[in-house]
């Protein structure tokens, strides 16, 4: 690491502690080295996640498929209880930032693959525009994020009430929340000049059953319909629906991170494979939540 990378490393340190987050764990606790070689895979967590809910099904598929890979939960403030997520976007793509800086230099790679779920989606995307990681990201898989924005802040309020109620506080009161709005002054700003700069592989795998990652469009003559294209990257990704692998298949938000469809096709990804999925895979019980 040059000193002007040791200097910024300080500075966002610093930056942590002022904000009340715990560091990051070290490479070597998060990660997990892999059979065949290749870029390190980081998987960037999303609200509220634990490393132990990415690690599951995910993690492990990753690493019984031969993947270096590690597992990074978004920063969360202390007042909350270190709840993964509860911090400023910007806050969780520093850290990536120095997390991937770790990762480099305990893994002897010179780039690595990135792999968000929900808000990590958005966690990773900040992190490849505006804080350097164009030049060390290679791969980029987007699960069920919210990529455009999601309209739903009072539906987001039912799902994250229960969390955050015992502190006096509301998804409209707690920042990746308003963030994550439609319109939000932090996605116009992340998807002002494309949604996939750089020269990385972009994919974004999504689910017309999100809970969470949803909108009212206008369909035939048009009467409102819920949408769910807010997840898609753009003309400049691959971007593709689980029904499109799997008709009729039913996969919840959560599920994306857990359900074998999803899971194969990153695998597919990361892998530099056409996206397809055996329907032996197709057949196995949904994770629907």
């Amino acid at each position: 690491m040059n000193f002007r990378s040791v200097v910024t490393s300080a500075l966002l340190c610093a930056v942590f502690l002022a904000a009340g987050c715990k560091p990051n764990p070290t490479a070597e606790e998060a990660c997990t080295t892999g059979a065949n070689g290749g870029n390190p895979v980081i998987i960037v967590a999303g609200t509220f996640s634990p490393e132990i809910a990415n690690q599951l099904v995910l993690g492990n598929s990753l690493h019984a498929a031969g993947f270096t890979h590690c597992v990074l939960e978004l920063k969360g403030d202390e007042a909350l209880a270190g709840i993964p997520g509860t911090m400023p976007i910007e806050i969780s793509a520093l850290a990536l930032k120095l997390f991937v800086e770790d990762v480099l230099a305990w893994s002897g790679a010179t780039a690595v693959d990135l792999v968000g779920h929900s808000q990590g989606a958005l966690v990773a995307r900040a992190y490849i525009k505006n804080y350097g990681g164009e030049a060390y990201v290679d791969k980029m898989v987007s699960l069920a994020g919210p990529n455009a924005g999601t309209e739903f802040i009072p539906l987001l309020n039912f799902f994250t009430g229960p969390i955050l109620a015992p502190f006096g506080l509301t998804c409209e009161s707690m920042h990746p929340c308003v963030q994550m709005q439609q319109g939000s002054e932090f996605i116009t700003a992340l998807n002002e000049g494309g949604m996939t700069p750089g020269d990385v592989e972009y994919y974004a795998f999504y689910t017309n059953n999100d809970e969470l990652v949803w909108y009212w469009g206008s369909g035939l003559f048009g009467f409102p319909v819920v949408k769910f294209d807010n997840a898609k990257l753009g003309p400049g990704a691959t971007n593709v629906e689980i029904g499109q692998m799997c008709p009729l298949r039913i996969v919840g938000h959560l599920g994306m991170i857990a359900d074998p469809v999803p899971v194969h096709m990153t695998l597919d990804a990361l892998a530099g494979r056409s996206i397809r999925v055996p329907l032996a895979t197709c057949l196995l019980p949904p994770v629907i939540i």
